[in-house]
Parts: structure tokens; C-alpha cells; sequence
């Protein structure tokens, strides 16, 4: 069969969770099917002169085609953003309401400012026309199309060009962009919704009732990863020691939340030697602390160290659908600490027994107390992070369960 996959950007050094969705389960398709992702030439959307070459490009053996964006005008977006986000009010105080069942069940697709909509993600910077023509052009050459993420416009614009032959997935969580005229169109149309979680599926059958397309939970195989070798000196590296908590991921204030106050909160209060290690792109703002650490960008052999050697992974984030830190963190055996906020996390929390939620400073340092207590059975976190994942999430369920999928007409 052949598959295009069509995501904003793709590279090994990308680390944003949905680019990397596409490029595990890119590699993982590819050993039974023709595949060929479809992309931009981004890389960081603020660094230009670093963006990739336009046109094809091998990348682990798959064939990336790289298409240039449009040049968006920041005045011609913010413009747009002001006259379509009416609609997008309305269905999200209808929501905050509770009356979701009452209207969205008898008005399931909402047409009102989609157009406004549309212009708006015209001036995304992710937006290519380059892109979109192409698959106009060349859908024949495929039997299906898997595009990532819901909110982008290559999304929304190229599911709605062959909708017929479109599978979304959609790596939804709450947040205003859901509540887009647009999206009842794309939500109700696409030929099948892969979710990652129930509480996904869940949150987007309130919203879109029963014009919801087709849909399963399908989620993400977790990548075997190998013991690493113990003789990296985190200190003499990364100026490191031990305990620590790790984040990995982007570094940004919807991941980050409202964690670096705990955090320094539980310092200054517990007089504790705990740090707090984040890998990836160092932001332009950091909190200046002896004990945060921030380590750029690091090889996935120091990334997988890192949390082997970790007290606990930390992902203080709001804006889930899946969490692939969680999964790699649990398949190591690691135990995870999240935001009680968050519904995936709360989700993994109650499914694994190795995630512990956190709602407020004192349950956050109730969780790292009991890390620290040399009473707490680390063997049996282990076993129970590890079976999570080998029965939710390990690549022969859920590649069977796409090729389910793609026996739907």
C-alpha cells in the first residue's frame, strides 16, 4: 500500500511529539508499505537560515519531500486571528456551559466564520501551497494519507482534498483551537480518527457527537530502547549529580507550566539537594538557578542515561493527548510525575501505578517524599511501568490495528 504522511516538520534532531509520532510510525510502516512523508522545510520556525533544502531527502531510509511555506505577513495573521476566533467563543462557552449534548447533538457541523477560518490558516506560518497542490495533484499515487495533528493548515486544508483517503490523527487536548467551525468539517469528514487515548476520544465525542467520523484508539508503539552503557560522568558532562528530575521535550511555558515554582519552592523550603534537568533547545527566558540544568540538545544514547539514571521523569504539561516521554520513561521502568490537570496524565496515572499526579505544591512534595523514602519498592514501580507498556503500547498491536484501518474503504 502506499501511505503518505503528511506532518509540519521532520528531522532526527525534531523534538516535538508529534513530529516524532510521524517518524516512528513512518520507519515502523515502512517494512510492509511504500511510504513517503510529506512535509515543510522548517526546522525552527524562529532560525530561518536553518531551514532544510527544499525537495527530497532520505532521512533513515525514507523518502521526505520537503515543500517551501508561504510567506506569512505577522499583521496580515493577527488580522485574521481577530476576525474568525468569534466562532471558535461561541462553541467554547457553549461547552463551558455543559451544554454540549443539547446544541452540538443537534447542530453537529457549524459553518459559521469557517471561511474567516480559513484565511487565518492561509497566513499560518506552516501553511504551503506548495504542499497542498501536490496532493491535489498526485493523490492518485496513494492509497492513503495519515496527517498529524488537527490544528496545522496542512491538515485541516489536505484532509478536506481527499478526505475519502484521509487518516487523522489528531493529537487533540484542550485548548481554544478545538473549538473551530473548521474542525466540525474535518473531525466529521475524514475517512477514519486514530486517538491516542480514551480520554482523547472522549473529550472529542463531547464536542463532535455523532457526525464523528470513524474512529479507534490506536496510540503509539514505544521503541525497543537498549541498556546504555553506565561509563558517561553525567557531572563532568553535563555538570550533573544525583538526584535529580529530568524533562525532555520542548521547553517552552505551556510544557513547563507552573512547574519551575514548585520546584524551587520545594528548595528553599526542604533544603533538599534534588535538581531539575531539562534536554532540548535551551529557550530564550530560563530561570537561573545552580540546581536547573539546562543541557541543549542531547544524542538519544545521553537522553536514554539520563532518565535511566533519574529519580523520576517529570512532565508538568497541560497540553497532552498521548505524553511519548511518558511511555519512553515507563518502558524504562522510570516512575513519571505529572500534572493531575491533565487528563492523559491522570489516564496513565490510574491505568499504569507508576505515574503519580500532582494538583498543588504540598501533593507535588508528597510525590518526591515518597521517591526519597528508602521504603518504596522501586522493583515493583519497575514491573508495573513495564507491563503498561508492553500491553497498551508495543508496535504489533497498534500496527494491526492500522491495518484494520486501512481496509476501510
Amino acid at each position: 500500500m502506499r501511505i503518505g504522511l503528511v506532518v509540519i516538520r521532520y528531522g532526527l534532531d525534531i523534538t516535538g511529539g508529534a513530529e516524532f509520532h510521524c517518524r516512528m510510525l513512518a520507519e515502523q510502516l515502512s517494512k510492509k508499505h511504500e511510504v513517503t512523508v510529506l512535509t515543510t522545510n522548517i526546522k525552527f520556525l524562529d532560525k530561518p537560515e536553518m531551514n532544510f533544502s527544499e525537495g527530497l531527502e532520505p532521512v533513515n531510509g525514507i523518502p521526505v519531500l520537503r515543500f517551501v511555506t508561504d510567506q506569512s505577513q505577522e499583521h496580515s495573521l493577527a488580522l485574521t486571528e481577530k476576525e474568525s476566533k468569534i466562532s471558535r467563543k461561541i462553541r467554547r462557552l457553549i461547552h463551558r456551559l455543559g451544554l454540549s449534548r443539547l446544541i452540538f447533538s443537534q447542530f453537529p457541523i457549524w459553518k459559521y466564520k469557517v471561511e474567516s477560518e480559513s484565511k487565518h490558516l492561509e497566513n499560518h506560518p506552516f501553511y504551503s501551497s506548495t504542499l497542498l497542490s501536490y496532493i491535489k495533484e498526485f493523490q492518485g499515487q496513494f492509497d492513503k494519507f495519515i496527517f498529524f495533528t488537527y490544528e496545522n493548515p496542512l491538515t485541516v486544508f489536505g484532509s478536506l482534498i481527499i478526505p475519502q483517503k484521509s487518516i487523522l490523527i489528531p493529537t487533540a487536548h484542550m485548548e481554544s483551537m478545538l473549538f473551530r467551525s473548521i474542525n466540525t468539517l474535518v473531525f466529521s469528514q475524514v475517512n477514519h480518527i486514530a486517538f491516542n487515548t480514551e480520554s482523547e476520544k472522549k473529550m472529542c465525542q463531547d464536542l463532535f457527537r455523532g457526525s464523528l467520523a470513524n474512529n479507534s484508539i490506536v496510540g503509539i508503539g514505544v521503541n525497543q530502547i537498549e541498556n546504555t552503557l553506565n561509563n558517561i560522568d553525567l557531572n563532568e558532562k553535563f555538570n550533573i549529580h544525583a538526584p535529580y528530575l529530568l524533562y525532555s521535550g520542548r521547553i517552552t511555558a505551556v510544557k513547563i507550566n507552573n512547574f519551575m515554582q514548585y520546584f524551587l519552592k520545594l528548595k528553599k523550603e526542604r533544603k533538599t539537594d534534588l535538581q531539575f534537568v531539562l534536554t532540548g533547545e535551551r529557550p530564550a527566558i530560563v530561570e537561573n538557578h545552580s540546581d536547573i540544568i539546562y543541557t541543549g540538545f542531547v544524542s538519544e544514547e545521553d537522553k536514554k542515561l539520563l532518565m535511566q539514571k533519574s529519580l523520576a521523569i517529570i512532565n508538568p504539561s497541560l497540553a497532552e493527548s498521548l505524553s511519548l516521554l511518558t511511555l519512553e520513561a515507563l518502558h524504562l521502568g522510570k516512575p513519571v510525575i505529572g500534572n493531575r490537570k491533565c487528563a492523559v496524565m491522570v489516564e496513565h496515572e490510574l491505568k499504569s501505578g507508576s505515574v503519580f499526579c500532582y494538583n498543588s505544591f504540598e501533593s507535588f512534595a508528597a510525590i518526591i517524599d515518597y521517591l526519597q523514602d528508602p521504603k518504596t519498592n522501586f522493583d515493583t514501580l519497575k514491573i508495573k511501568a513495564q507491563e503498561y507498556v508492553h500491553k497498551h503500547y508495543n508496535w504489533d498491536l497498534v500496527l494491526s490495528k492500522f491495518e484494520e484501518i486501512f481496509k476501510e474503504s
